[in-house]
This record gives C-alpha cells, structure tokens and sequence, in this order.
C-alpha cells in the first residue's frame, strides 16, 4: 500500500504539485496584510495632545515661579524692615526703607563700611504703577511716624502680596495691623471700696495716638489733567475704601468736552462701568470696591482721547 502511495505520487504531474505548493503562500501573505502602524490622522492627534499636556505645563511652572519670586521679594523687604527697626533701636539712631523705584529701595542703617544698601525686587515683581513710592522710618525707639505703613507688590497683571509696618514697628507678611483704639477713663465709685487703694490727683495718662492716622483720610482735592485742545478732566485727588468690598467708594470726574472714558486699576481693585460717555461740561460717578485683601495706596487711571488723570484709592482694614 505504501509502493503504491510513493508510485502515485511520483507519477502526479509537476505542474500539479508546484500549484499545490504554491497555494500556502496566500496565507502567509494574508497574515502580514493584517499587522498595520498608526495613521497619519492617528500621529496628528497624539502630537496635538502632547502640545496642549507641554504648553499647560511651561504655564503652570511659569506662574509657579513668579509667585516664588514674588513671596520671596516680600520677605525679603519684611526682614531689611525688621532688620533697620533693630538697627535703629541698638544705636538709638534713625534708620529708614525708602522706594526709588516702583522695583527698588533703599535700606539705610549702621551697614559695616556703608550706610546705605540698594536692593531689587526680583524678577517682574512691582509696586502697581502710579501708586506713592513707600518710605518708612524708624525713630530711635523703633517707631514710624505713621500709625499703618503697607506696601504691596504685584505680579503685572496677576498675584499680590503686602507688608505691613505698624506704629511700634511690628512687621506682618500678607496680614492686618490694627491701631489700638483711644482709651477713655471712666468714674468708678463702688460701695466698699477701700479709699487707701485710691490714686490721688486729678492727671491722667495721655492715651492718645501717637503717630499720624491721617492715611485713611478721605478724598483730597480735585486734580485736573488737561490735554491738547484744551481738553480738561477733574477727579479727585484720592479716597479711601475698605478691602474686600467692605465699603465702596465714588470718583466724580467731571469733562468740558464731549468724551468717552475709559479706566484703569489694578487687579484688586474693581470699576463700574468700566467706560461710560461724558456730555460737554458734565460728570459721570464711577464706582470702586476692593476685591481681595490687599491694602495699600492704588493708582486709578481715567482717560479720553486727549488726556489721562490719576486718582489714589487708599484700600484699609
């Protein structure tokens, strides 16, 4: 049977057994069709999520840093501070922090070899542009003139941060300094109070402030800015309001021309309407609040096509 076979087979045709053969190929053929790559539209997505996932984290690592930058300028500031205030008080002299600029100041105290060092804020970090360049100084007790000094720094167009000085010289980072009220006597006169224990004399204790209180004053007198053509705007000199939106102050800026205004602050301070249009020899009242905890002295700007005024928005406890 197995002679048999083996005849059978050598006796087929060759063309018969090379189709035979040939008829396995397909299916390998067939195997290999079916392993495929990625598509091009496939690539495409995958790269535009890797962009958006790289973009959105340079981004956050950017603002990262800039609020680094910005703690560290203002502890910085708070410890030359407290550092002037001891300075002052271990040579019972004068020593004072004074801003040049809305990015530098200067410390001024018993330095080794030098009264005077100038330091930078670092990176972009500022004081909101047009507001009063701080300047703090230290008597030979170590108290300021001023019951509250604040400075604040911001990242433009972003964070904020503050430094307050208190009248005994008390330096708080991003917190309150509260002036300790006037105290009042008053009569007691129990029954069965001993009269030994009575202080005689009709003098009492001046409890009074002893620094000046009137930073939180309000408005000043009106500043007028003019302009080519004789374009005139009047504002205010300054105001005071509380911070987060405790009270709300209104800045009357009056035109004697036809105008549309427009305004600036800083990101802590909030305006409404933020434009409006100004008839000839009129005024329009706008309204402005703090929106955060951040105090200090701000530069409001109020402008027309011809001309800008400034008014000072003082932000209190």
């Amino acid at each position: 049977m197995a002679i048999a076979n083996v005849a059978a087979e050598v006796g087929r045709p060759l063309t018969e057994k090379i189709c035979e053969g040939v008829g396995h190929v397909p299916n390998k053929v067939e195997k290999r069709t079916t392993e495929s790559g990625f598509s091009l539209l496939q690539l495409m997505m995958v790269l535009a999520v890797a962009g958006v996932i790289s973009a959105y984290a340079v981004i956050s690592i950017r603002k990262s840093n800039e609020l680094l930058l910005l703690q560290n300028s203002v502890r910085q500031l708070a410890s030359n501070i407290e550092k002037a205030r001891l300075d002052a008080v271990r040579r019972h002299d004068t020593s004072s922090v004074i801003f040049t600029t809305n990015k530098s100041y200067i410390v001024t105290m018993g330095f080794a070899g030098s009264d005077t060092r100038t330091y930078n804020l670092l990176g972009d970090i500022e004081i909101p542009a047009g507001s009063p360049l701080p300047s703090i100084s230290f008597n030979w007790r170590g108290r300021t003139l001023a019951c509250t000094n604040t400075v604040a720094f911001q990242i433009p167009g972003g964070s904020q941060s503050w430094v307050d000085v208190s009248d005994a010289g008390d330096v708080t980072v991003n917190g309150d300094v509260s002036v300790l009220p006037t105290v009042t006597y008053g009569t007691v006169s129990p029954p069965g109070l001993s009269p030994t224990t009575l202080v005689p004399g009709s003098g009492t204790h001046n409890n009074s402030l002893d620094c000046d209180a009137t930073t939180t004053g309000a408005a000043g007198p009106p500043i007028t800015g003019t302009g080519p053509g004789g374009c005139n705007l009047t504002v205010p000199s300054s105001l005071s309001i509380r911070k987060s939106g405790g009270s709300t102050g209104g800045i009357i800026v009056g035109s004697n021309n036809s105008a549309t205004l427009t305004t600036s602050a800083p990101t802590n301070l909030g305006l409404s309407p933020t434009s409006q249009s100004v008839s000839a020899n009129g005024s329009v009242t706008f309204s402005v609040s703090s929106l955060n905890n951040t105090r200090g002295t701000f530069a409001v700007n109020f402008s027309s096509s011809c001309t800008t005024v400034t008014t000072l928005v003082k932000v209190t406890n």
